[in-house]
């Protein structure tokens, strides 16, 4: 299912029903360190992985668009994700599938989350990028996910 919303780049899309193939995040093996995620506010938390040629430049126009609605409220329901894509970037804001009630973030918020930690610090060091509001990334825990790959 895929409904177009303003703005050339964005589509709701609803998520995958099968939870083995959401893990974005792989998991390590004894031979890989263990990734650690770095902490956003409170309870949210990031990382990094595996590689990408995903270009900042065009994750940049992605952000440029969310802003051009900064004021609107992104507002998911359980396992529906926003979709925004723009050459080699894409970036999937979703709502976790047990989720109770609506995940409601702002245009500013999702921008800013986009650009640091995960712009900066993962996409421009040749790495994907995931934040969410839980330490367990590859868990349903909390209430959002943000991959940028």
């Amino acid at each position: 299912m895929a409904v177009l919303a303003s703005g050339g780049f964005t589509h709701m899309a609803l998520a995958d029903d099968n939870p083995s193939s959401q893990s974005m995040v792989p998991s390590t093996t004894l031979d890989e360190p263990i990734i650690v995620p770095g902490t956003l506010q409170k309870r949210d938390a990031y990382t990094c992985y595996g590689t990408t040629n995903t270009s900042v430049a065009d994750c940049q126009k992605v952000i440029d668009t969310i802003l051009a609605d900064k004021q609107k409220d992104f507002t998911l329901w359980p396992n529906i994700c926003a979709v925004w894509n723009q050459g080699t970037c894409k970036v999937r804001f979703c709502a976790q599938p047990y989720v109770t009630r609506p995940v409601n973030r702002s245009g500013t918020w999702l921008a800013t989350y986009i650009t640091t930690p995960i712009l900066d610090g993962c996409i421009s060091k040749g790495n994907m990028g995931v934040y969410g509001d839980n330490e367990n990334l590859n868990s349903h825990a909390g209430t959002y996910r943000v991959w940028v790959s």
